[in-house]
């Protein structure tokens, strides 16, 4: 009986990286992939990028404004990567206020109701 398994909730491993330095860091990771985007599809891309981001993180901030009432953790970049992830996953011709749905789903359905960054069944 000498060897215990420890079960606990991850993380697992513990290192010297912020939430927002590894934000930092996919966004980085992420540039090159926008880029060539917005040459194969067309300015549009940029646009679309945009209000995906900015609705994301609006809605973070209001959710957690209204409802969570706790720290704010809107300026950990975490909305900003699923705002981008969103994005890079939309049509280039499609329209904004879908973009704005898929936003509010991905934040408000998918995120925020189960405590946010790292505590969802699922990737938004």
């Amino acid at each position: 009986m000498g060897n215990r398994i420890l079960v606990a909730p991850a993380p697992h491993i513990h290192g010297s990286l912020s939430t927002q330095r590894l934000m930092l860091d996919v966004i980085i990771a992420l540039i090159p992939a926008l880029a060539v985007s917005v040459y194969v599809f067309g300015w549009n891309v940029l646009l679309i990028t945009a209000v995906s981001i900015g609705c994301c993180v609006l809605f973070e901030y209001l959710i957690q404004l209204l409802f969570v009432r706790g720290k704010q953790t809107v300026t950990n970049l975490s909305a900003v990567v699923t705002g981008l992830l969103l994005a890079m996953n939309m049509p280039a011709n499609i329209p904004l206020w879908i973009v704005a749905v898929g936003a509010l789903v991905a934040i408000g359905v998918a995120k925020m109701p189960f405590g946010g960054l790292g505590k969802t069944p699922f990737n938004p």
